[in-house]
């Protein structure tokens, strides 16, 4: 089913409604249907002994839809406020085809920034648990310890890096038992897993200037 057939007036309406509601001073809020995605967490070393939890969502950025599609279905600047994750939601529900998406992630893009800091899975995994263990106020590069072994961290990095890590491996039953009794939305893999780097594109990737 295309797009333009698909999306008629007042469903995309609705649907903007739902997804944005008022726009917070940093521009980007996330649709409270993104909040029940379902992810599995699981355990990698890091360099520091203690073992960095991550999620399971892809190591790399995904294609995203055009600005100009995005705008002529909604409004002007839509695109720029839209959540990727929406744009991934409505790709996989069938709205979109190839040729609606590109890959504006270049390590100078902002989507490659934004992607980084919210999307890519240690700072997912960090940002689910300090929801799920109500987590909200810790200072810069300061861990903060809410039990159950758990260091979260905001590091001094551009994009934006958090992490939430285990202090060591004694810990990971009791982790997985308490995030598992909380929500049925979060699993844990409780195998330690050989670590991976992040993904870090190369500068010439960018299509912005190509399209």
């Amino acid at each position: 089913m295309k797009r333009r057939s698909f999306l008629s007036a007042p469903l995309a309406i609705a649907t903007m409604t739902e997804a944005f509601g008022e726009p917070s001073y940093e521009g980007w809020v996330e649709p409270p249907s993104q909040v029940s995605v379902k992810r599995t967490l699981h355990l990698e070393p890091s360099h520091s002994g203690q073992l960095i939890i991550k999620t399971d969502a892809p190591e790399k950025p995904r294609a995203l839809v055009r600005p100009e599609i995005i705008d002529s279905i909604w409004y002007k600047g839509t695109y720029e406020v839209m959540p990727q994750s929406l744009h991934w939601k409505m790709i996989d529900s069938g709205w979109f085809g190839e040729e609606d998406l590109w890959f504006p992630f270049g390590r100078d893009d902002w989507e490659y920034q934004h992607w980084f800091s919210y999307y890519q899975p240690a700072c997912e995994a960090h940002d689910l648990l300090c929801t799920l263990f109500g987590v909200r106020n810790f200072f810069y590069i300061e861990p903060s310890e809410v039990g159950l072994g758990l260091d979260f961290q905001l590091h001094p990095s551009t994009p934006r890096y958090a992490t939430v890590k285990l202090l060591d491996h004694t810990w990971i039953n009791e982790f997985r038992l308490a995030v598992e009794g909380q929500t049925e939305f979060l699993t844990v893999d409780p195998v330690i897993r050989p670590a991976t780097g992040a993904f870090v594109p190369p500068l010439t990737e960018s299509v912005r200037n190509k399209i």
